[in-house]
């Protein structure tokens, strides 16, 4: 029976105080201690030495125990401080990133977590850690709601969803990505399979609202920062609600209605994230990925174990031929499935526990190869992931909490203390027999933490243990009872929290929190040197990854996951440059770097502050502080023109003229973009003449403007990446963008004159994505009040 409408508020609000409590114990480090999400393991950030950010604590470095850490540190924190300047300082939302490599796309790499309804507490904090620390604690906050709501849904137990409230704060997944972007899609996750459930329920009254979050969570996920793990989960959660609600009310009728629903929603879905995902598949053809190849992975069944207690995925890290660690949920998890699977005849009539557990079979059998590799690699787009069993875990991990769910209510329902005991004696040889496989496995030659183990078995059976026998003796468990319960419980979780000190093999114990963009003398210095648009780029590890943004400086290399094409083949071919670990670019030898260090507009490399340089280059250090500052005296303009062009048909080409005529500035275009543009053969056999050097650049966050003169007809070339996805006019009137020197733009002039040019950036598809995104927005709300009107309009009647 359904508790009245008071009851439920109250016990809502019950749900939300415990969450609010457990999560203070959980993150108390961050919340009370200086401690910061947002904080570094060891990664290099603005410096390549420790500490990696100017006026930091010299505090010892914490382990990150195989989490990606540099995803957020030099990838999503530059990205929060690119969009929190474009929008406060220039009301525009940042579609393009020029800050790495030269430029390149940033909606379309489906990481910029725009579409995130909390990514706002980040651009309105100005990008800084305290910001960040906001958006982890209320996402955390989210998931412990949404889970317990969730589970008071499936089961209508009023004491297990304040059980799960708590225990959601110290999901054992929240250990593995403590600090990554996926922490904000994994924290949507419980809201999208409880609106699914709600707004597929034909009977409820309230489809209508719950319809909208269904739209609210899924839009959310799928642009919080992790798009490959979105998907999975938004298809996995979703299928399971749509197979719960077919087999739950079937009947022809139902299920076209089911149908119809999940149709439109599904399309206004597509409509909504059009910016998005139109962008990303426009932009990648012509990029260049990691994940280009078909790569497939999946763990040994043995390791099966490991999606309980991720300390026997951490084992694996001493293994480089096998995957790296992943997210899991914990044993006392795992007692909970033992146990809904001993009593599966208490839920044989629970129409949810059998599709959950159809799910779970599937899950598991595509991480632990029960289904064939190959299977997975035949799957579009899903078979370049490269981690696909990483983020099939984290569906996995939410299957399992929720089956664990259906087991503690069997037990919670039980009142036979003798076969609660029989069955947990069961359940603890299984788990012994799973501990035993592992050990047998590829890792049995590895020493087994016997302590943590044992210590966190005998808390995870002896908390329902507990449990069961006061619920035998006593009509109302003590509070003492209650304190054992809690503490036995607790045990197998401990782990999964945040802690100030302790020993971080174990322990997650995160970095001070620290001014993530503290001033820095050197760059202060350099920013001040002039007004005309250059690049930097750091020496070893120094600006790491996208870091250079943070202080607006921009640089030739980054993270980015799609980057131009043409660039990285550049970096792959030019002698003295290194491409390596799938997009990291390091200087080898600057002697013969430097022409293409002309090319694109590097003027400062920032290195130790005792640096030195080697001979023969036209390089001189300017400033000895927090970096050694090298200045090129080489460097070519940002934006030229020239009435002369090179034909060159090869990327091999064009890297032996560069490196013979790196001094001075030149424009070389391929035959076929020559044959683009009438009038531009002839500048072919023009003579060699002085360039134009481009003046008073408006650099925005989606465009780049300038001046320039032309004595003759000519081409501009703009040292900036991706050329097709740009408009271009020249006082006012619409140009044809060229690529020019292999990867960058230019326009054809065909007269002299003064000239005012302006590039703006559109990603592929643009303005059909904001049509769909605009026009399903309208059609949601059209929807939406249309049904209110109807249903208040009937209730009247």
């Amino acid at each position: 029976m359904n508790p009245p409408a008071p009851a439920k508020r109250h016990h809502v609000l019950a749900i939300l105080l415990v969450s609010i409590l457990a999560l203070i114990i959980n993150c108390y480090p961050v919340i009370f201690c200086g401690r910061s999400f947002a904080s570094t393991t060891g990664v290099a950030m603005l410096y390549d030495w420790w500490p990696p950010l100017p006026n930091m604590p010299n505090v010892p470095q914490t382990n990150n125990h195989g989490s990606d850490t540099p995803a957020l540190l030099i990838g999503e924190i530059p990205m929060g401080f690119i969009e929190s300047r474009s929008v406060w300082e220039h009301g525009e939302i940042p579609l393009w990133n020029r800050y790495g490599h030269a430029g390149y796309t940033l909606i379309g790499q489906a990481i910029s977590m725009l579409g995130d309804p909390l990514q706002f507490i980040v651009i309105l904090g100005h990008g800084s850690a305290v910001a960040w620390d906001l958006k982890f604690l209320c996402a955390k906050l989210l998931f412990c709601v949404g889970f317990a709501w969730l589970i008071l849904r499936l089961t209508g137990d009023r004491l297990l969803s304040l059980v799960y409230a708590a225990l959601s704060a110290y999901c054992g997944a929240f250990f593995y990505i403590n600090n990554h972007p996926a922490f904000f899609v994994f924290s949507y996750a419980p809201w999208i399979l409880l609106s699914a459930l709600n707004f597929l329920d034909l009977p409820s009254k309230k489809s209508v609202p719950w319809g909208l979050v269904w739209l609210l969570a899924n839009f959310s996920c799928f642009n919080a920062g992790h798009v490959e793990l979105a998907v999975v989960l938004i298809i996995g959660l979703n299928t399971a609600a749509m197979f719960y609600t077919l087999l739950q009310q079937w009947s022809m009728a139902n299920a076209l209605q089911i149908f119809l629903r999940l149709g439109i929603g599904g399309l206004l879905f597509l409509g909504l994230t059009a910016p998005v995902w139109l962008s990303f598949l426009g932009t990648l053809g012509g990029s260049y990925s990691s994940h280009l190849v078909v790569k497939v992975y999946q763990l040994p069944f043995q390791n099966a174990l490991g999606a309980f207690d991720d300390m026997f995925y951490q084992l694996l890290r001493t293994n480089s031929s096998l995957a790296p660690p992943g997210p899991a949920s914990s044993l006392l998890i795992f007692v909970g499935c033992a146990f809904s699977v001993l009593r599966w005849r208490q839920m044989k009539s629970n129409v949810f526990y059998w599709v959950n557990a159809a799910a779970i079979v599937v899950t598991g059998a595509c991480i632990f190869g029960l289904v064939p590799g190959s299977l997975l690699a035949a799957i579009p787009l899903f078979n370049h992931v490269g981690h696909q069993d990483t983020d099939l875990s984290y569906l996995l991990a939410i299957q399992l909490t929720v089956q664990s769910a259906f087991g503690f209510k069997c037990l919670i329902q039980t009142h036979n203390f003798r076969r609660t005991m029989i069955d947990l004696l069961v359940v603890a040889a299984v788990l012994a027999g799973m501990i035993a496989l592992f050990c047998i496995g590829p890792l049995g030659h590895l020493p087994m933490p016997w302590g943590y183990v044992i210590c966190t078995a005998l808390g995870a059976l002896g908390a329902p243990l507990l449990f069961a026998f006061l619920m035998t003796r006593y009509q109302r468990i003590p509070y003492a009872g209650w304190v054992g319960i809690i503490i036995l419980a607790f045990i197998p979780h401990f782990r999964f929290g945040l802690y100030n000190f302790g020993p971080d093999h174990w322990l997650m114990i995160p970095g001070v929190r620290a001014e993530l963009d503290a001033s820095s003398p050197s760059i202060e210095t350099i920013k001040a040197a002039g007004p005309e648009p250059f690049r930097v780029m750091g020496v070893g590890f120094n600006l790491y990854g996208d870091y250079a943004a943070v202080y607006g400086l921009e640089d030739i290399r980054s993270s980015a996951p799609l980057s131009n094409r043409e660039l990285i083949e550049l970096f792959k071919s030019f002698p003295g440059i290194e491409f390596s670990g799938d997009w990291a670019v390091r200087l080898a030898n600057l002697v013969p770097a430097q022409p293409l260090l002309n090319m694109l507009n590097v003027k400062y490399l920032l290195g130790p502050p005792q640096v030195t340089l080697p001979p023969g280059l036209d390089f001189r250090v300017i400033e000895q502080g927090d970096f050694g500052v090298a200045q090129n005296f080489q460097v070519w303009p940002r934006a030229f023109f020239t009435a002369h062009l090179i034909p060159i048909a090869s990327n091999d080409v064009f890297v032996k003229e560069l490196s013979r005529n790196g001094t001075t500035p030149f424009i070389a275009l391929t035959p076929d973009e020559i044959r683009k543009q009438p009038g531009l053969e002839q500048l072919e056999s023009a003579s060699p003449a002085p360039i134009s050097a481009a003046a008073n650049y408006q650099l925005l966050p989606n465009s780049t403007a300038f001046d320039v003169h032309a004595a003759s007809p000519g081409i501009v070339c703009l040292t900036e990446g991706i050329a097709p996805d740009f408009l271009a006019t020249a006082n006012g009137q619409p140009k044809q963008v060229l690529t020019v020197n292999r990867a960058f733009k230019g326009i054809y002039l065909d007269k002299p004159g003064d000239y005012h040019i302006a590039f703006v950036y559109r990603p592929p598809h643009w303005r059909l994505a904001c049509e769909l995104f605009w026009g399903s927005l309208a059609i949601a709300i059209i929807l939406a009040s249309a049904c209110t009107i109807r249903r208040r309009s009937g209730g009247k009647n």
